[in-house]
């Protein structure tokens, strides 16, 4: 935890809940980013971040869960132009990409997000799912950040009212939401 910044450390605080927060490997361990606890969507997680880190452990956030009267969910982009495509004024820099935090009011289902000529970009996690958490490492050596462009004020999370003006959001940008389940 000394490697985080203090604003790492106040969104942590955010997750630092036994329903969101999860155990999961070290990425360098080759054994995925799948949690440790069995039957993980249904079993709450006993360490706080700061014992799973501590432990050598990455930590990952469970998305679609309530947080107040929203559903936190993660826009998961993987291309080249991520940063430049969502225009977003904090996300967490991954290894291949960004993690965009969002909190809506209604649900949406997991996706897979695309491209106008409809390659795969990335995905939209929500309920059952999980991404890697800040401070966690990658097997490539990269941590997982916490990063700002602009006023350090800026909000940790996209908020959206409804599905659709979530994905009015993403057309605007040239993501495009297509249903059905994706695979991670």
């Amino acid at each position: 935890m000394n490697q985080l910044s203090t604003t790492e450390k106040k969104l942590i605080k955010v997750f630092d809940r036994p329903s969101i927060r999860i155990r999961i490997p070290r990425l360098e361990i080759n054994q995925g980013k799948f949690p440790l606890i069995p039957n993980w969507p249904n079993v709450y997680e006993p360490l706080l971040v700061s014992q799973i880190l501590e432990q050598g452990y990455n930590w990952g956030i469970r998305t679609g869960k309530k947080i107040g009267d929203y559903f936190f969910i993660v826009i998961d982009l993987d291309d080249i132009w991520a940063r430049e495509r969502i225009q977003a004024s904090r996300y967490v820099q991954t290894a291949k990409g960004i993690h965009v935090y969002c909190l809506v009011r209604e649900l949406p289902n997991n996706s897979i997000l695309t491209n106008k000529e409809s390659k795969r970009i990335g995905e939209l996690h929500g309920l059952g799912k999980q991404v890697v958490g800040i401070g966690s490492l990658h097997k490539s050596g990269v941590r997982y950040s916490l990063q700002l462009k602009g006023k350090n004020n800026a909000p940790w999370f996209l908020k959206f009212e409804t599905v659709k003006e979530l994905e009015l959001f993403l057309a605007e940008r040239n993501i495009f939401i297509k249903l059905g389940k994706n695979k991670n």
